[in-house]
């Protein structure tokens, strides 16, 4: 079987068994055992179960990005809807608060994208503390928001919570991903 068949044969799976727990009681090898696949298949292709958590997270984005251009608002309203269509599994996702979870995972990703965003954008190799401080705070309040708005606690639609996302962006960060959908627009890799 080609690996992303198994990959997604495992997330299938985690996203059935959590319909019925939690992440915490899902075990591997019962996740193996459903698949009829030994545990060193799993291993094979994740480190953990938060790590085919957060490739199920990259595989809605991904697709997302075939339907918009990347570091647009309308990337991060159809990213959104991606999750709010799965919202029962990513919230239970975001139950869990380990140090693998799919919290810390979005929150590590956020703010390296936002970092590398500014240092692009400020052709600089090392960022100022109060850029990196922006990178981080926009950061934790983008992904709160989220999850915020996953578990119902903020009621936008998909793409209210992404012109909400853009209308709060700090000014050098906001400069940065409008370059970067510029350049993606035209065919061009971010450096």
């Amino acid at each position: 079987m080609p690996a992303r068949d198994t990959k997604r044969m495992f997330a299938d799976e985690l996203e059935a068994m959590m319909a019925r727990m939690p992440l915490s009681k899902v075990r591997v090898a019962d996740l193996c055992a459903r698949c009829g696949v030994e545990r060193r298949v799993f291993y094979y292709h994740f480190k953990d179960k938060y790590d085919l958590v957060a490739w199920m997270f990259e595989q809605d984005r991904a697709a997302a990005a075939t339907t918009c251009a990347p570091y647009t608002q309308e990337f991060y309203a159809e990213s959104h809807r991606r999750l709010w269509v799965r919202r029962d599994f990513y919230r239970r996702a975001f139950e869990e608060d380990t140090q693998n979870s799919i919290e810390h995972y979005l929150l590590q990703l956020s703010v390296e994208a936002n970092a590398a965003a500014l240092r692009r954008h400020l052709g600089v190799a090392t960022l100022s503390r109060e850029h990196a401080f922006a990178a981080r705070h926009f950061a934790h309040g983008n992904v709160g928001c989220v999850m915020d708005w996953l578990r119902g606690d903020l009621q936008a639609t998909a793409e209210q919570l992404a012109t909400y996302m853009f209308s709060s962006m700090p000014h050098d960060l906001f400069e940065a991903y409008e370059r970067l959908a510029a350049s993606a627009s035209q065919g061009h890799a971010p450096a």
